[in-house]
């Protein structure tokens, strides 16, 4: 299973996104890989038009949905804590984002540098390697 952040479906949905990212997103959902959570949802649906809206939420509803139990807030603030004292700031949602998929044993598709960044120091096993 593939965690699949914002930052790869934005890509996804945008025509002249980045085409590594919409195949590598493309893949996980024919291969029935594709997952989300409920930050992702949010981050993706709750900012678009109505007709969008309509459209990404029948996508969605066709994929895995993670859970975020108490146990991924507290990984999360454990993400936080240590990449701070690093000198990373780490956005709290991004910080659950990863949680999530480390609690659940998925790796993450991304275009984001900060989880580029907390893969270094954490075992986060992210798609492209490069954000």
């Amino acid at each position: 299973m593939i965690l699949i952040d914002s930052s790869a479906w934005i890509e996804y949905y945008k025509p002249m996104g980045d085409t590594q990212i919409k195949k590598a997103v493309y893949t996980a959902i024919q291969n029935d890989e594709a997952a989300i959570n409920g930050i992702i949802l949010v981050e993706i649906a709750g900012f678009v038009r109505e007709k969008e809206r309509s459209l990404i939420l029948t996508d969605f509803s066709a994929f895995h949905f993670l859970p975020l139990p108490e146990s991924v807030f507290q990984t999360a603030v454990t993400i936080c804590s240590d990449m701070k004292k690093k000198g990373i700031t780490v956005p709290p949602t991004d910080a659950i984002i990863a949680a999530c998929a480390l609690e659940s044993n998925t790796s993450l598709l991304h275009r984001d540098t900060h989880f580029t960044e907390i893969a270094r120091h954490f075992p986060l096993t992210v798609h492209p390697a490069r954000p």
